[in-house]
Formats: C-alpha cells, sequence, structure tokens
C-alpha cells in the first residue's frame, strides 16, 4: 500500500510541476485578482491547466452555481473568467494537498500512513468545499450587510428627494455619505450612470448584486415610477421608508425572541446548577 500511495504522490507532484511551468501562458490572468480573495494565486495556473482536460473542465451545477455567484459578485462580463479562475483555484489546492498527502502517507509506516492518508483526504474535501462556496457564501454576507442598511439608506433618499433634489444627484448623495458594502454598490450605480448608462439600468443592477429580495423588490417598483414620470417619487419613497422601517421592527422583535428563547436552555441548566448546589450543601448540613 505504502509503495502505491508513493508512485501515486510522486506521479501527482511531477504532474503539479508540469502544470506550474506549462501555465506560466496564463500569468497574465492572475496577475489582477485580490490577494484577499485569491491566496496563492500564483498556483492557479495549475487547475487551469486541469481546465483544459475532459476530467477537470467546469461543467453542469457547478459551472452555473459559479458563473451565478461571479456574475452577482463582479459583474455578468466577468462572470465566466472569474468562474474559472474561481475552479482552477479549487483544482489547484486539492491537487496539491492530495500530492502531499500521498507522498507523506506512503513514506509513513504502520497506523500513521493512515492517519496522514485520512487528514490529508479530509483536508483536501474540506480546501475544495471552502473555495468553491467561497463567493456564495460572501455573497450570503454582503446580502445581510444590504438588508440592514437598507431601511436608513431608503430614509435619506426620501429626505433628500423630499428636499426638491432630483433623484439621480439625491443617489449620489446617499451613495457617498456612509461607508461600507451597501454604499460601494451604489457608488458602482453611480460610476454607472455617469459613464453613460441610464439611471433605470444602474438601480436593477444595484438591486441585483445586493441579491436581497427586500432591495430587489424596492428598486423594481422605483424604476416603475421612473417610467411613469417620477411625479409620485417623493410620496413612493416616503411610503417606502415607513414600510420598510415597520418590516425593520418586525424583523428586529422575531430576532429578540429567537435569542430568548436560545438564553432559555443556559439559564435552565445554570438554575439546575445552582439548585444542584444548594441541594447538596443542605445535605452536608443535614450529615453533619
Amino acid at each position: 500500500m505504502n509503495i502505491a500511495l508513493l508512485i501515486l504522490g510522486t506521479i501527482l507532484s511531477i504532474l503539479f510541476i508540469i502544470f506550474l511551468l506549462k501555465g506560466s501562458k496564463y500569468d497574465q490572468w492572475l496577475e489582477a485578482l485580490d490577494g484577499d480573495d485569491f491566496p496563492l494565486k500564483t498556483i492557479y495556473v495549475v487547475g487551469l491547466m486541469w481546465q483544459e482536460t475532459k476530467i477537470g473542465k467546469m461543467k453542469g451545477k457547478i459551472e452555473n452555481n459559479l458563473k451565478n455567484n461571479c456574475t452577482l459578485y463582479y459583474s455578468e462580463n466577468y462572470s465566466t473568467f472569474y468562474a474559472q479562475i474561481n475552479w482552477a483555484q479549487v483544482l489547484s489546492f486539492v491537487h496539491l494537498i492530495l500530492a502531499i498527502t500521498f507522498l507523506l502517507a506512503g513514506g509513513a509506516l504502520g497506523s500513521t500512513s493512515v492517519f496522514y492518508l485520512a487528514v490529508g483526504i479530509f483536508f483536501a474535501v474540506f480546501t475544495g468545499y471552502y473555495f468553491l462556496t467561497y463567493f456564495g457564501n460572501k455573497l450570503q454576507t454582503r446580502t445581510a450587510e444590504c438588508d440592514t442598511e437598507f431601511p436608513n439608506s431608503i430614509s435619506k433618499l426620501a429626505l433628500i428627494v423630499n428636499s426638491g433634489v432630483i433623484l439621480n444627484d439625491a443617489w449620489k448623495m446617499v451613495a457617498n455619505g456612509k461607508e461600507g458594502v451597501y454604499y460601494e454598490l451604489m457608488k458602482e450605480s453611480c460610476v454607472q450612470m455617469d459613464n453613460g448608462v441610464s439611471s433605470i439600468e444602474a438601480i436593477r443592477g444595484f438591486g441585483e448584486k445586493t441579491g436581497s429580495d427586500n432591495v430587489k423588490k424596492f428598486t423594481t417598483a422605483l424604476i416603475q415610477s421612473i417610467e411613469k414620470g417620477g411625479a409620485d417619487l417623493p410620496q413612493f419613497l416616503v411610503n417606502q421608508s415607513s414600510e420598510l422601517w415597520a418590516n425593520r421592527r418586525q424583523v428586529l422583535l422575531q430576532k429578540g425572541e429567537k435569542a430568548a428563547g436560545a438564553l432559555l436552555l443556559p439559564i435552565c441548566l445554570m438554575f439546575g446548577g445552582v439548585m444542584l448546589i444548594v441541594i447538596a450543601a443542605a445535605m452536608q448540613s443535614f450529615g453533619m
């Protein structure tokens, strides 16, 4: 078994080095990647080389999920590129970890070999799953942040529009008024407006990128108001703001109830512990 693992580890190691050298043609692809989202990006050429084969080609449900996530996280224009990079990231790390695992397991003796093999395979699966779901998890976090900031931003927008400022200018004022993921997405839509994209398309794109059903519902209604001429826009924003804050209060109340329910078990356990201490102390005093 050890010899087979050593052979397999050696083959994977040699293949990794070959792909690393032959994959230098993809170096330009990797130069612009952000290091926080793409650690050890220089090894991704291995995954890109795997994608040139039938075994490593991105397809099916994995391809659809990666492209959908990258469309929301970046844009539709770059979705294919970042999906390929994300898949290359998964393949590269899994390949590297398995090569090291088989070499260590093949060189070890007895139960240590099995231990290395089990830990290595687990680590390879965990790492692959982590990077495969990375953008999906980031989108969930971004959506939660957007839902939190959404009511406050619409209140500001309603206040500014009702003071006589046109929607595009009011949108830019709100976008530049605070920092955070939500406002960065608003700023991106402002840049699009400045570059000639219609306000309707920019606002629609903003709603899609947040991933929030509440924001998308609002942007759809806002676009409908704009298409009707915008005469009812000030009152529409006021109504939306009031409705959003009412919904926010309901959500906070529900979260408070869930938190109280979650605290009930620890409180009961603490109460039971205190009662046991009291009973034990009473029994000791009676025994004396």
